[in-house]
């Protein structure tokens, strides 16, 4: 009996490992997936003017966003959560004015305001 149990417990082992392997390849691909619509759908930088022209008002990204900003998204991360898609602009940019809102803490902090 405890080699059936032992024998059990092994199978269940088994079985937690195999799910353990398989949900995070399911996250990562739609992780993935998502990263690379956003990559094809057309863009708008919806935050302030960034100091030295790092990167301006209302830019359009046809092509998804380009690699040269990524040390900037790296630097600032509050950059890439106003980066939003077209379709969005008008949404995005009535919680932008919106006390409270995260989009309105994200400008606001972009700006300098320490929100």
């Amino acid at each position: 009996m405890s080699r059936n149990i032992n024998k059990d417990k092994h199978q269940n082992e088994q079985v937690e490992a195999d799910m353990v392997q398989v949900i995070p390849n399911q996250t990562l691909k739609t992780m993935v997936g998502l990263e690379e619509e956003k990559q094809k759908q057309v863009l708008i930088y919806l935050g302030p003017n960034l100091p030295g022209g790092q990167l301006l008002q209302s830019t359009v990204f046809r092509s998804g966003i380009p690699s040269y900003l990524q040390p900037l998204l790296a630097e600032k991360p509050d950059v890439s959560e106003l980066i939003v898609p077209i379709a969005e602009i008008t949404a995005v940019q009535d919680r932008i004015v919106q006390t409270g809102t995260a989009e309105y803490v994200v400008y606001q902090r972009l700006l300098g305001k320490g929100i």
